[in-house]
């Protein structure tokens, strides 16, 4: 990822300095000869304390393309997260697809039934039920923690929408993979942390959408080792929500 490094600018200073000639004294014999005073010379210009770093010859690489009438300076850098991203999508179409209406601020009603279409395809749902189970991954990638992250994004903004004929098994499908027992002590432990922000991140989605269900989850992990997680999820959950509460009291 390149970073273009702005090159902060530096004072220089000039001192000069001069003698004059005095003025010659008053008539007496006999007349004194006038005494020029010599000049110091200058003293050298002050050297910056820091030398300017070398003009990078890369330019910033930005993630985005420029939308018309768009400045460059309105577009932020890229950063490795972005190539990381775009290389699992590349081989995920259907994610790709769906991440590119979901990020869409406006619109066109077509683009909005295909991304309802999205929403209530069983056979995407089943695809991240499948990669969020994660049953053979043993060795930690970031292409798979980008894929299951977005999986999560994918079941949230599904059961956003209220209407969807596909809620009942969306909340089906969540309630199961929180309840999953596939975070194993043979994996890998940055693995089994992936697979817990998942599981987190799936609860925190079941309380928003269900709140009596998410309860009744937890009340039956208890005495397993996945109730501090679950446990978690909630606390964290309710924290979001009450920051939220009093962000909209404080700025109606």
């Amino acid at each position: 990822m390149g970073v273009a490094c702005v090159a902060a600018a530096l004072l220089f200073a000039l001192w000069n300095g001069a003698g004059r000639a005095p003025a010659p004294p008053p008539e007496a014999p006999p007349p004194a000869p006038s005494v020029t005073a010599s000049v110091p010379p200058a003293p050298p210009a002050a050297q910056p304390l820091v030398e300017p770093p070398a003009e990078d010859a890369t330019p910033v690489v930005i993630s985005e393309p420029a939308a018309p009438g768009e400045a460059v300076g309105q577009r932020r850098p890229r950063f490795r997260v972005d190539d990381l991203r775009d290389e699992m999508m590349a081989s995920n179409p259907d994610l790709a697809q769906f991440r590119t209406l979901q990020r869409k601020v406006l619109l066109k009603p077509e683009e909005r039934e295909q991304l309802r279409g999205i929403y209530k395809d069983r056979a995407r749902i089943e695809v991240a039920r499948r990669d969020l189970l994660a049953e053979s991954e043993q060795t930690y990638s970031d292409d798979n923690q980008f894929r299951r992250m977005y999986r999560v994004e994918y079941l949230g903004m599904a059961l956003e929408w209220k209407d969807n004929p596909e809620r009942a098994h969306l909340l089906d499908t969540v309630e199961s993979l929180v309840m999953a027992r596939n975070i194993r002590s043979t994996q890998d432990l940055d693995v089994r942390r992936s697979l817990s922000g998942d599981k987190v991140e799936m609860m925190m989605i079941l309380l928003h959408n269900d709140r009596a269900r998410a309860e009744q989850l937890l009340a039956q992990s208890r005495g397993t080792p996945y109730e501090p997680l679950l446990e978690y999820a909630r606390v964290r959950f309710d924290a979001l929500w009450a920051l939220a509460r009093q962000q909209q009291t404080s700025n109606p």
